[in-house]
């Protein structure tokens, strides 16, 4: 069981609210509450996809390696956010291995309970239409911003749609956990020599500040602009 605190935090996340109260208290009722410490792992790629994860504080990493064990995806779960929607009614097994990135509370629902109440409600189903809609979007964006020639440009790209993705909701003007040179140049598709000179360049610039594996993002405007460039 979860706390009355955990039930209203879950009944109020865009994944549960248009399930009915009945609905609603069939999930809440089998929904368990954990925290993790950083660098722990859910669950590897592979697994059986036995929950939907839901954050209460703290951020995530999903990751997935080719067959050299190499990264070939890499991307961020933010604070307050749900996740796994991949795979949703099609896929008995993950996609992609999680780890936490910071200390993390959650909450874990069976998934194969949501899947067959979401089944049931035409509103929920029209909600996960549209989030895996928004993800697709997103995904389009990466794969575009990959195709850059530049991959200066690149790494400029990668940092104004990790702003996007986990600060502007947030109005933070930080990547609210350390991220490494090397992540940002998988995510860019580039070296980390290649990353670590853009960097110092927008450093300069007075565009970004990074120490200690902490980014900050001073110059918000050029950042935005550049995802606007984007789409």
């Amino acid at each position: 069981m979860i706390s009355k605190e955990q039930y209203y935090f879950l009944r109020n996340q865009s994944a549960f609210c248009q399930f009915t109260i009945e609905q609603f208290d069939q999930l809440a009722q089998a929904a368990r509450f954990r925290k993790i410490p950083k660098d722990q792992l859910f669950f590897f790629a592979g697994d059986p996809r036995d929950y939907l994860f839901v954050l209460q504080k703290g951020y995530a990493r999903i990751e997935q390696f080719d067959q050299t064990d190499t990264y070939s995806y890499l991307d961020y779960i933010r604070e307050g956010t749900a996740f796994p929607f991949g795979g949703m009614f099609v896929d008995p097994l993950y996609h992609y291995s999680a780890i936490a990135v910071t200390d993390l509370s959650y909450i874990m629902v069976p998934m194969d309970l949501y899947e067959s109440l979401s089944k049931k409600n035409s509103n929920q189903m029209l909600f996960l239409n549209q989030k895996l809609t928004r993800i697709l979007k997103f995904q389009e964006l990466r794969l575009r911003n990959a195709m850059i020639s530049s991959a200066s440009e690149r790494v400029v790209q990668v940092l104004a749609l990790l702003y996007w993705d986990l600060c502007q909701q947030d109005q933070l003007p930080a990547i609210p956990f350390c991220i490494h040179i090397q992540e940002i140049s998988r995510l860019a598709a580039t070296t980390r020599e290649t990353t670590s000179h853009v960097l110092k360049k927008l450093r300069q610039d007075k565009r970004i500040s990074y120490s200690h594996k902490k980014l900050t993002f001073l110059d918000i405007d050029f950042f935005l602009e550049n995802l606007t460039e984007a789409h």
